[in-house]
């Protein structure tokens, strides 16, 4: 993950998944150096750049997405887990996992992380079943940023996924869980409900598969779990959890099926 000044500042006071609401002193938001890699962008001409940026992308199908299953949570023990910071290297792994357990999730991406060697992950999400949602194009926490800025954060990241997948979703996570009222009116205006969860993992700061293992199986039905595709140690503990999993009885949804009906711009930590 890469970490810039104000980052590495949070993650010193709360580590990379943080907490729902973070107080940050006034003057102290992004670095100025942050801004310019987001320029103003019309949204409506950003899908004909990529294209003519990267014409491979332009040219192949999209990804036919499964019929809606219809899950019943208030019946089947039912666990949303989830995978953030990516697409990686670590990703494919991942989903393959995934797919000899029959099992769907939700990945929050990033958006500087699409790139044309990761692009066919996406498609490989969409096809198999899985949840994409929006989590920034370069990983600030959005309560410190300007609202032009924490727009082009969302806007940036969710037409990128709009053109390599053809879906657009209706999900996004703060990283470090970094919320409050501007990003939820801009969540809101921009029809994205903010996910957070109910069981961290702390992946990002152990990096040891057996923390993973113990504190993911410790996951109740309704409860949404918190990982990160990008590291090895996590993607190592993937395949044991499911194991685990498995023999408690556990169904695996993606965030939307557990949640159902999604209100634009609020909070969601778990299914209850």
């Amino acid at each position: 993950m890469r970490l810039g000044l104000a980052t590495a500042l949070l993650l010193a006071v709360t580590g990379c998944s943080g907490v729902t609401t973070i107080a940050v002193p006034r003057g102290g938001g992004a670095p100025a150096r942050m801004l310019p890699q987001l320029p103003p962008m019309d949204r409506t001409v950003l899908g004909s750049r990529l294209a003519a940026a990267q014409p491979e992308w332009a040219g192949r199908a999209l990804p036919l997405v499964p019929p809606r299953r219809m899950v019943n949570c208030r019946r089947a023990k039912c666990v949303a887990l989830t995978f953030d910071d990516g697409p990686g290297d670590e990703t494919g792994k991942v989903l393959d996992v995934l797919a000899r357990h029959h099992a769907r999730a939700t990945f929050f991406l990033i958006g500087q992380m699409i790139t044309q060697r990761s692009a066919p992950f996406l498609r490989r999400m969409v096809s198999e079943g899985h949840e994409i949602g929006n989590h920034s194009w370069d990983h600030p926490p959005l309560s410190t940023l300007p609202k032009g800025v924490l727009r082009r954060q969302l806007v940036r990241t969710e037409d990128l996924i709009r053109h390599v997948t053809g879906i657009r979703t209706p999900i996004m996570r703060p990283p470090y869980g970094a919320t409050d009222q501007k990003v939820e009116a801009e969540t809101r205006r921009e029809g994205l409900s903010q996910i957070l969860w109910s069981v961290d993992t702390l992946d990002w700061r152990d990096r040891n598969s057996e923390k993973v293992l113990a504190r993911a199986s410790s996951v109740k039905p309704g409860e949404i779990v918190l990982m990160h595709d990008i590291h090895p140690t996590t993607v190592q503990a993937v395949p044991r959890l499911l194991s685990k999993l498995d023999s408690k009885g556990f169904t695996y949804v993606t965030v939307s099926e557990l949640l159902g009906r999604l209100t634009p711009g609020k909070r969601y930590a778990d299914g209850h």
